[in-house]
């Protein structure tokens, strides 16, 4: 197990969204895209990666073991543990006060204020947004969701970091759950009457990620709306083909039966 016994002291420390474009400002912490404290990109692969592991972890410690698994794809070097020590200095000179960096008994525990994280922050305005959603609000929604993807400034979170170990999980989940708020929000423009809109923001998510029964039924949705049955079938015979071509199968039978219904109405 690493050891921190010789150096325990303390520290102080996207654009719009269709027409339902939110203002939300970035707190000076950020892994929604390039990792960022403040206006800056953290210079050093190796600081960034352990900047995306303590936020990930803000408000606890992270011990040695857990930071080198999330620096070091496999076995870590003999200096592990000078090495981790040099990049938590140089991370402590990039804080600006925003935050503390502090050495605690087998590991680091960076004290930063949840708003001052934009990861924490999405996450709150997405379940605001659901919220509003569920409860029949969808002009409510829209504006909470957009606010909540214009603080991605990527598509990636903590783009350019390599997913060694544990922060992989949580890195994915993050990419799913913006992938899972452009659908909230489309659903949310399909509802409010905007049904352009929700194709906009359709767009670029099924053309990365063509695999997704729920954004192809948006857009399903929004052509219905719009009076386009030439564009329900289309959507429905280019999932159909996403499907065949990347798994060999048909969509979910609820994308089956989406289709006909829309045909019928």
């Amino acid at each position: 197990m690493l050891s921190t016994s010789r150096h325990r002291g303390r520290v102080a420390a996207h654009g719009g969204v269709g027409v339902y474009a939110g203002t939300s400002r970035p707190g000076p912490f950020r892994i929604l895209g390039k990792v960022r404290i403040g206006g800056q990109e953290v210079p050093g692969a190796k600081p960034r990666a352990l900047l995306v592991a303590l936020l990930l972890e803000a408000n606890r410690t992270v011990s040695l073991d857990r930071i080198a698994d999330a620096l070091w794809d496999g076995e870590p070097p003999r200096s592990a543990v000078a090495n981790i020590r040099t990049h938590v200095s140089a991370l402590r000179r990039h804080t600006d006060g925003a935050a503390s960096l502090l050495s605690r008994p087998g590991g680091y525990e960076l004290l930063v204020p949840e708003e001052h994280c934009d990861h924490h922050r999405f996450m709150r305005l997405a379940a605001q947004g659901r919220r509003a959603l569920d409860d029949g609000n969808p002009e409510q929604a829209a504006p909470l969701l957009g606010q909540a993807l214009a603080l991605w400034t990527t598509g990636v979170a903590a783009e350019g970091v390599p997913r060694h170990g544990w922060p992989a999980g949580p890195l994915d989940h993050l990419d799913e759950e913006r992938r899972r708020v452009i659908e909230d929000l489309a659903e949310s423009c399909v509802e409010a009457g905007e049904p352009r809109s929700a194709l906009r923001e359709l767009h670029a998510l099924l053309a990365a990620d063509p695999l997704r029964d729920r954004g192809w039924a948006l857009r399903m949705r929004a052509h219905h709306s719009l009076g386009e049955p030439g564009g329900v079938s289309d959507s429905y015979q280019a999932a159909v083909r996403a499907f065949r071509d990347q798994l060999g199968a048909r969509p979910g039978i609820e994308l089956d039966r989406l289709h006909r219904a829309l045909n019928a109405s």
